[in-house]
């Protein structure tokens, strides 16, 4: 069995949403006085209008007879985009055909913020490009909020599904010892993408390989959160736990994706 821990890039596609109605919020307009002024707030676009331009997972494989049952097995990422606007759906249809090309029946996805955010981006992206996601739909599991099997979306889990407030991943990180964000941020990437799109001399591969590190980052922590949260369960326990982070501390590929202090996030 296989437990892919995914995460994905993204850039609002403008062409395919309308913007709902302005909305204002009310900020301090000097620090000196309590005086406020109104500032438009910011519209979040929904899943059918992000592009996706990154996508990154870990692959933990589940063996209830070895020793650990858990294990690193690999780990991929990818960006793509064009500067010709004409290529922007190609590149971006090849990214979601590969991904599409792992499904299997026996993976179970985790995700951070997945079931609301890249699950349904996938899907949604998916359709528009005339993809088939049965991966996605064959399984209810996959879409059921209220189970980890098939999917584990696990910013929810932590926080029982609603009943607490939900946390950045980032912060999630810095609980249990992992240095979260480094050089990017995801509100950071269409910033990224857009410099490229004024500087037709830029050379682009070093950017997607900046975005694609950026990316296996977020993949990889949330991938030893899951490690953690199964130790917290107690569906195994310290030296197992320590066991499995052993195995992303002896990747080649993990060491040089992230550095991270791995003292201090054993058990």
């Amino acid at each position: 069995m296989i437990f892919r821990i995914l995460d994905i890039e993204t850039i609002p596609d403008y062409s395919v949403w309308t913007r709902g109605e302005t909305t204002y919020r009310l900020v301090p307009a000097d620090d000196d006085d309590k005086r406020v002024r109104a500032v438009e707030a910011s519209q979040f676009p929904p899943p059918h209008s992000q592009r996706v331009v990154a996508i990154s997972y870990v692959d933990v494989s589940f063996d209830p007879v070895a020793t650990p049952k858990y294990k690193f097995a690999s780990c991929a990422t990818d960006c793509r985009w064009s500067r010709d606007p004409k290529q922007l759906d190609a590149e971006e249809r090849s990214l979601l055909v590969d991904f599409g090309k792992i499904a299997a029946p026996d993976v179970h996805y985790v995700s951070w913020n997945g079931r609301t955010f890249d699950l349904p981006v996938i899907s949604m992206r998916s359709l528009k490009h005339g993809i088939a996601c049965k991966w996605y739909y064959d399984s209810r599991d996959v879409r059921y909020r209220y189970s980890t099997e098939g999917h584990c979306d696990l910013m929810d889990f932590l926080a029982d599904y609603g009943a607490s407030r939900p946390m950045k991943l980032h912060d999630a990180c810095r609980l249990v010892g992992l240095p979260g964000k480094t050089d990017m941020t995801g509100a950071s990437i269409e910033e990224t993408y857009l410099s490229t799109m004024s500087d037709s001399k830029r050379d682009l591969q070093p950017v997607f390989d900046k975005v694609a590190r950026y990316c296996l980052q977020d993949s990889i922590q949330t991938a030893l959160l899951w490690v953690r949260s199964r130790f917290h369960v107690g569906k195994v326990d310290a030296e197992a736990h320590n066991a499995v982070m052993r195995s992303f501390e002896e990747s080649s590929v993990i060491q040089n994706a992230i550095s991270i202090d791995w003292d201090r996030i054993k058990v």
